[in-house]
This record gives C-alpha cells, structure tokens and sequence, in this order.
C-alpha cells in the first residue's frame, strides 16, 4: 500500500484587525468578521484534510497590536489545529513585524501563542531558523524567515543566507516560509526590498512560500518552486482581479510536489468613474441642462447600489469651477453610505478651471481646513498601530484648534 503524501495548508496576508478610515464602526466590525472567516477557511480546511501542517507566511494580523477579539479568535484557531493533530508554524510580515526593538519590546503579536505550544513561530530576520518533522515516512526540514524592518529599497532579504541541513543530512524535502516582495512579482511603484531569482536559485530549498505578494502565483527558480499563497480577502482597490484563497500542497513519496488553490468569492467591491466632461452641462458637456450635478451623481450611485459592496467614487478630469461649487457632495455621499456597505469619495484627480477655461495642475482646492483633514485621513491610512492613529486625531484637533482659535472661530 503506497503512503499517503504529506499535506500542507499554506496561508498569508490574513490582516485580521484591519482599519479603515472613516467605515462606520459596526460596518468596521462586520468588515473584520470577514477577515476572520477567511482565515478561519484555511484552518478548517486543514483540519478537513487532515493536514499535517498549517503554514502562515506573514501578516496574519495587520498592526503589531491586534485587538484581543482577534487575538482570541486566532488562539481558538491554533487549539483546534492542535487537536486535530496539525502543526502551525509562521513567520511574522511586515504589517504585524514591530520596526524596533523599542516596539512592544520587538515581539510579534504571535509570539504568546509560539510561548504556549501553540506555533513555532520564526522571528529571526537574520539567519534561517528551522525545523526537522517525519511525516508518513518522509523528512521535511521547515524552515522561516522573518521580515526585517531594517532592509529597505535595494536590499534582498534572502541574499547570502543559506537554509542548512540537520545534522543528519539533507532531509527529503526543504520549505522555506517568508514575507517579502518578489522579483517579477511586486505591487507596482513599490520601493521596498525584493527576493531576487539569483537567491532563490542560489537557495537550497525545494518550496519557498512567499507571503506579502497579495496575487497568488507560482513560479519555478533553479529547481526551487515558488509558491505565493495570496491573501486571503482582498485589501485594496487595484486588487480586483486576485482571487482570495489559500494553498494546498502535497509532498509525494517520489519527490513529486503538487499544488493547488483554494478560493472563495471576495467582498465585492465597486469603483464609479465620474468624469468632469459628465457633470459639465451641454453644450460643452454631457449632462442635460434640465438635470442637477448632484443628481447626476446620485443617479450613478444608484446604478451600482449593492448593500455589501466597498464602493469608491472617483470624480476626474476637468470641471468648471461654478460646477463643483453646485455639487453637494455631502448628500451624495449620504446616498452612497446608504447604497453600499462602505462608501467614499475620491476627488485628488479632479481640476477645477475657472471662468477661462485655465486649470491647476494641483488638483481641487479646498479650505485648508479640508486640507488638514484630508492629510490626517492619509496618515491614519498609512499609519500601523492604533496608538499611531490616536496621535494623529490628538495633533489634527490640535491644529484645527490653534486654526480655529486664529479666525476667531469657536
């Protein structure tokens, strides 16, 4: 009777305690629901499989301080695991990675779960750490490499870093977890540090698995497949054509790897093009004369109104300044909010021209106190942990109160 392969349920980018700038709070609430069913999907399906591994590459959670409803879900996540026989093993990613030692003492969120039994985490950024396990008569080495905060543009995470073998030689299969960016596989415009092919061949691995890339992909690099599992919702508007989901690969008797991808239906998410040429009555225009700006906004919205969609509104182009000046953009994101299960508007590629036909290139003027909203909504977006955000609603007040304070306003 021929064994049975050893199976692997490979997961990523889960962002569990994701933010959202501006999502009402129960809506922010549903939204991590989701989060946490999806990564629930994976541990189910190992579970299901009778995996005898449950491997997580990175940002299972999405800042380094995750809410303790999250980490109650995740801990409840791994007991099962446990008692199904499966063993969870991850590295930490750039989102839950602390950037300093200064940074909650530069532990990992997951390393009280990796204190208690419950994962072996691996958080060297250094040097690869691994694990020698016999599973179903073969030997498979894990191996991980954690993100380093330190690298930055230019820099290849796994240059010059060998992944060894045990003491009593090369075992049957070598897999390597990490988070990073991939040659040939990086978000567009980003400047961060990437794997390069050389490393990966110059590695003696027979798997990587790479999380932090959101689209899965496979690729094979001087006889190491490259496995990236993908994320397991998606996170961002660019990302409309990744599929959800996670990975299964199986570590045959003969040497023979085989993979496949597990996927579910995303939350939907929406994005409404509006252009100025649209909004400009006729006969410079396209709206009719008859028909108010705002309407014709609202008219649009209501053509996409789906109550679980993420929908965006982006208004672009050129626009005469009395137009803009008519659009009551309040009502029609409350038409939105009330169409969609989140909704925003977009309006930074937006120019206004002004009586003779003269626009600037910097896009819609606002108030500066809209300004100093704008840019605090942007740092809140960009920001890791909710201490951050705190600061940074701490200095917009105080701001807009020294501003208030100088126009007498108040």
């Amino acid at each position: 009777m021929s064994k049975p392969p050893v199976r692997l349920v490979v997961t990523a980018d889960n962002h569990l305690n994701r933010y959202h700038a501006k999502m009402p709070v129960t809506r922010l609430d549903e939204r991590r629901r989701r989060l946490r069913l999806a990564f629930r999907r994976a541990v189910d399906k190992a579970i299901d499989l009778k995996a005898a591994f449950f491997l997580q590459c990175g940002d299972l959670f999405d800042t380094v301080d995750p809410r303790n409803a999250e980490r109650s879900f995740v801990a409840t996540c791994l007991a099962d695991l446990r008692a199904a026989g499966v063993q969870a093993l991850a590295v930490g990613g750039n989102h839950d990675s602390p950037r300093q030692s200064t940074e909650h003492g530069g532990f990992l969120a997951a390393d009280l779960y990796a204190r208690l039994g419950g994962l072996r985490l691996f958080d060297d950024s250094e040097e690869i750490e691994f694990e020698l396990f016999e599973r179903h008569g073969q030997r498979v080495a894990i191996g991980g490499l954690c993100w380093n905060a330190t690298n930055s543009f230019g820099d290849d995470p796994l240059a010059g870093k060998p992944f060894p073998d045990p003491p009593e030689g090369r075992p049957d299969w070598k897999v390597l977890l990490t988070h990073s960016g991939l040659e040939g596989h990086i978000f567009p415009g980003s400047h961060e540090p990437m794997i390069r092919k050389e490393s990966i061949v110059n590695l003696d691995a027979d798997i990587l698995l790479a999380g932090h890339v959101h689209a899965r992909t496979h690729f094979e690099a001087g006889g190491t497949h490259v496995l990236v599992p993908g994320a397991t919702e998606r996170m961002h508007f660019e990302e409309f054509g990744n599929d959800p989901g996670f990975l299964v690969v199986e570590l045959h008797p003969n040497g023979r790897m085989t993979h496949d991808w597990v996927t579910f239906a995303a939350q939907p998410r929406c994005r409404i093009n509006v252009t100025g040429h649209e909004l400009t009555p006729q006969p410079i225009g396209l709206r009719a004369q008859s028909l108010d700006p705002t309407d014709a906004l609202i008219e649009r919205i209501e053509q996409h109104r789906d109550p679980d969609c993420i929908t965006t509104l982006f208004i672009e182009g050129r626009l005469p300044r009395e137009v803009y000046r008519a659009l009551d953009l309040v009502r029609a994101q409350e038409a939105g909010a009330e169409a969609s299960f989140f909704f925003d508007i977009d309006t930074t590629m937006l120019e206004l021209e002004n009586e003779l036909g003269e626009s600037s290139a910097r896009g819609v003027r606002l108030s500066q106190e809209e300004e100093l909203q704008e840019v605090a909504a942007e740092l809140r977006n960009g920001a890791v942990t909710d201490d951050e955000r705190r600061l940074i609603n701490l200095g917009l007040n105080r701001v807009l109160a020294y501003y208030h304070q100088g126009r007498g306003v108040g």
